[in-house]
């Protein structure tokens, strides 16, 4: 019992070690998973912003063939967010003929609600062939959008994926009357939404 007693500073000190050793271990375990983990989720950015690049390029590509192959003036698409609860549009993609003014700074964090009944028909209709903004256009705020920034004539294509039902819309508009047949433009705004809608990154 003496010798137990004599030694207890010795055993608590290897105790202390061995515990000490534990934790230091336990924590050199965390640290490695957490490296791990840090390491795993910057390497899944990495290639989500890789995509998102990619995905980007393709969209734009997409609005600078409708461009050309519609004569069109000035073509951009008008994203609701967020998505799931949309209360705002806003343009992020556009493309235009040199000397067009712009719609990109015109549409930003626009209030749904303040076009309510534009925003309404661009869900409901799949396609708009609007040869007079006047006529056809019935909301009083989105005519004006319209018209402000020199827009005559409009062709209007709805986008959609697996779970939203409108997760943007083409618009592709003209500063003079539409000099293609409202079939051919339909085939080549429908072609260039199938190719869009799926990869569209979403509005942020």
């Amino acid at each position: 019992m003496e010798s137990i007693f004599s030694n207890l500073p010795a055993i608590i000190s290897a105790l202390g070690t061995i515990i000490t050793g534990f934790f230091a271990y336990n924590q050199y375990t965390k640290n490695k998973e957490t490296d791990v983990k840090i390491e795993r989720f910057k390497q899944e950015e990495e290639a989500k912003s890789k995509r998102r690049a990619d995905n980007s390029s393709i969209v734009f590509g997409e609005l600078w063939n409708i461009l050309h192959e519609l004569n069109a003036d000035r073509v951009y698409i008008v994203q609701p967010h967020p998505l799931g609860n949309e209360s705002f549009v806003s343009i992020y993609y556009e493309v235009k003929r040199k000397g067009v003014e712009p719609m990109k700074p015109h549409v930003s964090n626009l209030h749904i609600s303040d076009i309510a009944k534009f925003a309404s028909d661009l869900v409901k209709n799949l396609f708009m062939y609007i040869t007079d903004i006047d006529g056809q256009v019935s909301d009083k705020y989105a005519k004006s959008l319209l018209a402000s920034y020199g827009c005559q004539s409009a062709i209007v294509m709805r986008m959609n994926d697996n779970r939203h039902d409108w997760v943007g819309s083409i618009f592709c508009e003209f500063t003079h009357q539409i000099d293609i047949p409202e079939e051919d433009a339909q085939r080549i705004m429908d072609q260039a939404a199938s190719a869009i809608q799926y990869l569209l990154p979403e509005y942020k």
